[in-house]
């Protein structure tokens, strides 16, 4: 395993893994118990702060239950999906407090 680097170089294959993770429904320490590596090793590779051969590549895509036809078809592909959640947070981090008790409202009324 190479060692964590302090440059983040995000790559379709990051985000690739990332997106099939999310929607197999993995998490972090599932995904790296698989693979015999740390849920924190999994969470540097998909912020583009690791390598990651292609012997691991396999494993998670298969960790995940995809197959690598799906994960080559995301990489093909001209951009990857994003997970939507990741997205709202991104937003929500750089709102101001009172935007962030407007959300909250609004978020409160689809999980009661």
């Amino acid at each position: 395993m190479s060692k964590r680097s302090q440059q983040k170089r995000v790559t379709k294959v990051s985000k690739a893994l990332r997106h099939l993770r999310h929607a197999g429904r993995v998490s972090l320490n599932q995904a790296g118990r698989h693979c015999g590596i740390t849920g924190s090793a999994i969470a540097h590779i998909e912020h583009g702060r690791m390598d990651i051969p292609l012997a691991r590549i396999e494993a998670l895509v298969k960790a995940y239950g995809s197959s690598m036809d799906h994960f080559n078809a995301l990489i093909g592909a001209e951009e990857v999906p994003t997970n939507k959640r990741d997205e709202c947070l991104a937003i929500i981090r750089r709102l101001d407090d009172g935007k962030v008790a407007a959300v909250y409202g609004l978020l409160a009324t689809f999980v009661s």
